[in-house]
């Protein structure tokens, strides 16, 4: 439980216990379930209402044990980051279920020197990943389930924002209520970049400085399979 909830703005809140620390959950769960008590301190009665959206694939398991603890519904939003061309993991964009994408134009067009159609052909790329793994994750493309809910979306880490920002505007356009963030752990910079398109941060573990990594938060660490999200999600449906 944390100790002390203090806030860097109106719009984020932090636990003062954890700032700048790392491997301070032992997994996943472990952070859903820390996460869950500051919800219900911070969010009172109204977290009662939320339906609860994990990102996939890492943000399920953390939103699986938080949506467990405050008796919430769950579901899942797929989200996919447009790649630098040399990495894996970390991208300048990310593409929405929808097919919508947002990028940093200054990253892609300065330094990159990609033009317009090229970012067009590089998220067209993106989005069928994020259409057919929604398909087998999910079933449906159809989100009107949610729509003019209060939504609570979790992620494992905020690391640039990006991804989390192209979710926040996805849930927006078919119509939430209201969209909180909450995440086990951030980074200032992501967290305050964040802030500015939903309605609340909720952030356990806040980092600051040059570098930071979402695994650095967590004692154990793996990527999260399709086997592994389906298990999750099979579980937390009875």
């Amino acid at each position: 439980m944390c100790e002390k909830i203090d806030r860097v703005n109106k719009k984020i809140l932090y636990c003062r216990d954890l700032v700048d620390k790392v491997a301070v959950f032992e997994d996943r769960a472990d952070a859903g379930i820390f996460l869950s008590s500051m919800i219900k301190e911070i969010l009172r009665d109204e977290y009662r209402d939320l339906v609860v959206v994990g990102l996939v694939a890492g943000g399920v398991p953390v939103a699986v044990a938080l949506s467990k603890e405050i008796k919430a519904r769950l579901d899942v939003v797929v989200v996919k980051k447009i790649l630098y061309p040399w990495t894996t993991e970390a991208g300048f964009g990310a593409v929405a279920p929808d097919g919508k994408f947002e990028y940093d134009e200054n990253i892609a067009h300065v330094f990159l020197g990609y033009d317009r159609s090229t970012i067009e052909e590089l998220a067209n790329k993106v989005y069928m990943f994020v259409k057919n793994r929604t398909l087998r994750v999910r079933g449906s493309l159809d989100y009107s389930n949610i729509r003019g809910e209060k939504i609570l979306v979790v992620d494992d880490g905020i690391a640039t924002g990006y991804t989390m920002i192209v979710c926040v505007n996805f849930l927006r356009r078919i119509g939430a209520e209201k969209v909180y963030v909450a995440v086990p752990t951030g980074s200032l910079d992501g967290v305050v970049r964040v802030s500015k398109y939903s309605d609340l941060v909720i952030v356990a573990n806040l980092r600051r400085g040059d570098f930071f990594a979402v695994a650095d938060a967590y004692i154990e660490w793996h990527d999260v399979s399709d086997e592994e999200l389906a298990e999750l999600l099979s579980v937390s449906s009875k």
